[in-house]
């Protein structure tokens, strides 16, 4: 029995390529003269150019976290710079509602002063006699208790000069 043969394959593998070698020459167009010659990779240059890279991030990254420039960056700030933001603001929020009083002050005195009312009327007619008695109630305990309170204390003494 015959068994078919592997096929090989023709490309050349990813290593295989990558280690092909380039020659890179300058040359002067007026004197034909080589000015450099490079022999390189495309590792090499894979390399290069990922180094390069890095290095430019991490510059950028130094230059922008250890210079003024940080404060460019949208949303850093130092602490007591927040702190006084947010102050800030509460004073400027306690200011507009100070000033708002003021105005609603104002006009009302000057409705006062003109005679105008823009407040609800009131409807309910008081008793002169009951404003006058819940007066004195209000000043005057009512006679029950007072009357409670004596007998009370009249007890206390007369316990006490029965000891």
């Amino acid at each position: 029995m015959k068994f078919p043969k592997p096929r090989l394959s023709r490309r050349p593998t990813l290593f295989k390529r990558l280690d092909a070698q380039y020659r890179v020459v300058f040359i002067n167009d007026d004197s034909l003269e080589e000015v450099a010659t490079f022999r390189l990779t495309k590792g090499r240059l894979y390399i290069f150019f990922s180094t390069m890279f890095v290095l430019t991030v991490t510059i950028t990254v130094f230059i922008l976290l250890f210079t003024p420039l940080k404060y460019y960056i949208p949303g850093y700030a130092n602490n007591a710079n927040y702190h006084a933001v947010v102050r800030l603001k509460q004073n400027v929020d306690s200011l507009s509602d100070l000033v708002q009083a003021q105005q609603t002050y104002t006009t009302n005195l000057k409705n006062v002063v003109v005679g105008k009312f823009d407040g609800i009327k009131d409807t309910t007619l008081l008793d002169v006699d009951k404003a006058n008695r819940d007066e004195m109630n209000s000043i005057l305990p009512a006679p029950e208790i007072i009357k409670e309170q004596a007998i009370k204390s009249v007890k206390k003494e007369q316990a006490k000069k029965r000891r």
